[in-house]
């Protein structure tokens, strides 16, 4: 098992974390913030720093990229109304 050593949190406002929902499809999930940590994974490199999402398990919260159907990590889909909005002008 690595070492994990939380070095900072920043808000991860507009991300989500995506699964693997089986039959389901993707599930996104929105992260609560990203963490730069410092790993130690016991493997001879000596530590390493990441970046690493993390949402509320209950009542932890976890490193999503922990999850056995987890995925990867990427910007909120917008709402087309949003876009479309967006782009309007009156003439």
């Amino acid at each position: 098992m690595e070492e994990v050593k939380i070095l900072q949190i920043m808000p991860a406002d507009g991300w989500v974390a995506v699964y693997d929902g089986g039959e389901e499809g993707e599930m996104e999930e929105p992260l609560a913030c990203f963490a730069l940590v410092q790993v130690d994974y016991k493997n001879g490199d000596g530590p390493q720093t990441e970046v690493r999402g993390m949402a509320p398990d209950e009542k932890l919260m976890a490193f999503v990229e922990d999850a056995s159907n987890f995925v990867t990590v990427r910007r909120a889909e917008e709402d087309a109304d949003e876009d479309e909005s967006d782009t309007e002008t009156d003439d």
